[in-house]
């Protein structure tokens, strides 16, 4: 995380260098722009009034006012010059530029008549700006006059702004770094903590959460999201571990009373009833193991998510009332009155095989729990953009503190409807639960006067739309 810190704030500190650069250069290009174009507009100025001030007097020329002023209006040193075809004709006083640069700067304008602004270096390297403009009270091409002035302290003062700026850039720069490395750490810090978190983690620490106050922002998101993604985790684990143990403890006891069986078996020989009764709990518990590993395999498939419907339009009546004649012989056998009710007609797109899986483990379970001559109905109806099954019994019905828990796995109700010997490992409601979400329904616990347990199955119609919120 170190290194992400570094490598942001490096590249911060590349954009705002290369940022601060061009805005030290934009600063000094305005200065010089700006100043220089005072500077002009000042010997533009001069040049014109001084212009028009001279005269021809007896074969030379004169100045109005006497000696050619050395100092513009506005107060900037100015050295002046007329210069004509043969040379030199009038300058100031301790004219500082020779005849030969001073005819030099005019030659272009003498012979075009158009004025211009010049930058040189003198004989002395100092640099110096200077107005070329035609003598306007004299004939085009008679004389020009050069109006010069030093660039020296211009140049000092541009300098020392454009140094100036500099500095304050450089500081801007370090500052806004050393800021932006602290903001950096501080908008990293929780990720550097999830990332120290998710290393020291085992699956016994999935109660862990990153602690730390983030603002309601990308980074606050991430935190929550790691969070809620430990919470999951540690459920998934949790469920992992219960489910683990509590198939173990499944398959445990029917092999220890194998175990036992087949011992008792071995000790001396057993009367051919007896022998008989032993093969008969050595066959019942096989089966009961075969049909739990059987059901965990499924549940493993569910997990993976390895179950795929295979819808196909069912007709609703005929599929329960095939359903629920596989079980009138359990039925008949208790003394239960197995009932069936459905519409004349009607078809819902679904997987067969599921489908039955669901109303098996739902009958199965309420014939179990039906008293003698109790009833156990299944029914149907189309209902809500689908069709809702139901399969009610008149058991002890499921207490209010289990019924939160009866689709858990391994989970079953109290006393009342314990698992009596016959199956009921806890994982028939799961089961038909699972069966039923995979097709895009559910399985909930309904309460109806007059019935103990009413399990209603509902399962969406494509054809009807989706399911109403």
């Amino acid at each position: 995380m170190a290194s992400t810190r570094g490598r942001l704030t490096v590249a911060w500190t590349a954009i705002a260098a290369a940022a601060l650069s061009v805005a030290v250069v934009g600063v000094h290009a305005a200065i010089a722009i700006t100043t220089s174009g005072s500077l002009d507009a000042e010997l533009r100025s001069h040049g014109a009034v001084v212009s028009a001030d001279l005269r021809p007097v007896e074969g030379r020329i004169a100045y109005r006012g006497g000696d050619l002023p050395h100092e513009t209006p506005g107060g900037m040193l100015a050295d002046l010059a007329v210069i004509g075809p043969t040379g030199v004709l009038l300058q100031t006083p301790d004219q500082p530029l020779g005849e030969e640069t001073l005819r030099s700067l005019a030659a272009p304008t003498l012979g075009t008549g158009r004025p211009r602004m010049v930058d040189f270096d003198d004989a002395r390297q100092v640099h110096r700006r200077a107005y070329v403009t035609p003598v306007t009270s004299f004939p085009e091409g008679s004389a020009v006059l050069v109006a010069s002035t030093v660039l020296t302290d211009t140049d000092a003062a541009i300098a020392r702004t454009t140094t100036v700026a500099a500095l304050l850039s450089l500081l801007a720069l370090v500052v806004s770094t050393v800021l932006v490395y602290a903001l950096i750490g501080r908008v990293l810090s929780p990720v550097s903590q999830i990332a120290r978190l998710a290393e020291s983690l085992s699956d016994r620490d999935l109660h862990r959460r990153v602690e730390v106050q983030a603002p309601d922002d990308e980074v606050g998101q991430l935190v929550g999201t790691f969070n809620r993604m430990l919470a999951r985790l540690e459920t998934s684990f949790r469920t992992l571990h219960s489910f683990t143990a509590d198939a173990s403890h499944e398959l445990r006891s029917p092999l220890a009373l194998m175990a036992s069986e087949l011992e008792y078996a071995r000790a001396r020989p057993r009367p051919a009833a007896e022998q008989a009764r032993i093969l008969r709990v050595l066959d019942e518990e096989v089966r009961h193991m075969s049909e739990m590993v059987e059901r965990l395999l499924m549940l493993a498939r569910l997990d993976a998510g390895e179950l795929r419907p295979a819808n196909q339009e069912l007709d609703v009546t005929d599929f329960v009332h095939e359903t629920a004649a596989r079980w009138q012989a359990s039925a008949e056998a208790k003394g239960v009155d197995l009932q069936v009710r459905t519409p004349a007609s009607g078809t819902v797109l679904a997987d067969p095989d599921l489908t039955r899986r669901i109303l098996d483990n739902l009958l199965d379970n309420a014939i179990r729990h039906s008293p003698p001559a109790g009833r156990v109905r299944v029914s149907a109806r189309p209902a809500a953009r689908g069709w809702l099954f139901a399969v009610s019994d008149e058991g002890p019905g499921i207490a209010g503190r289990e019924r939160d828990r009866v689709f858990e796995r391994f989970a079953r109700a109290g006393d009342a409807r314990a698992r009596d010997g016959r199956g009921g490992a806890g994982l028939g409601l799961p089961l038909s639960m699972a069966f039923a979400r995979v097709q895009g329904g559910h399985v909930r616990l309904d309460d109806s006067p007059g019935w103990g347990a009413v399990f209603q199955v509902w399962l969406p119609d494509p054809a009807l739309g989706p399911q109403p919120r």
